[in-house]
């Protein structure tokens, strides 16, 4: 079994266990650092997951599993 097919088998499993897309990605997340390898392997996932890289990166986002690449705006307080 390849990598990707191994991977796939993961996704499958974990879809059976009934977790979802954030679910699987925080797995894939847990132990990695540094926000350009935890971005790349949001992209690389999320595409066996059937994401778009920007769908990915959204979800990823929205769940706090990497941060944003804008740093927060002064609101004039």
């Amino acid at each position: 079994m390849g990598e990707r097919e191994y991977k796939l088998h993961l996704i499958r499993t974990a879809r059976e266990a009934g977790m979802g897309d954030v679910e699987i990605l925080r797995e894939v997340l847990k132990a990695e650092y540094g926000g350009n390898h935890r971005r790349k392997l949001v992209v690389e996932w999320g595409e066996l997951l059937g994401l778009d890289a920007s769908a990915a990166l959204r979800k990823a986002h929205e769940a706090g599993l990497i941060p944003t690449v804008h740093p927060p705006q002064d609101d004039g307080g």
